[in-house]
């Protein structure tokens, strides 16, 4: 490992490439959270937000589209941008940039 490698955490540079490879798990409750800022049912938030190759009762995963999740969007620098930011997932908000993720090594490249 060289000393890039080595270094922990670094400020997120807004690649996106997180939101392209993961899904976001979320236990119902943080499911309901998020559906009422979006002033929707759980049941409606699970129809338009929920990956339905997930066989969960009691978690879900976000759905992704063509571009990763379904809440990313991109800002008009074209940098990645949460569309749900103030109240993102925990799994989302605990993702911290690291040079040991190969999603934050490859959005560093030009």
């Amino acid at each position: 490992m060289n000393d890039i490698e080595n270094t922990d955490i670094f400020e997120c540079r807004r690649c996106g490439n997180c939101c392209l490879h993961f899904q976001p798990h979320l236990e119902m409750a943080e499911a309901q959270n998020i559906a009422d800022h979006l002033s929707l049912s759980l049941d409606e938030f699970k129809a338009k937000y929920a990956d339905k190759r997930w066989p969960g009762h009691r978690t879900m995963l976000i759905r992704h589209n063509q571009n990763g999740c379904i809440f990313m969007g991109r800002g008009v620098d074209n940098l990645s941008l949460c569309t749900i930011h103030d109240f993102k997932p925990q799994a989302c908000r605990d993702y911290q940039p690291s040079f040991k993720h190969r999603e934050c090594r490859e959005g560093l490249l030009p």
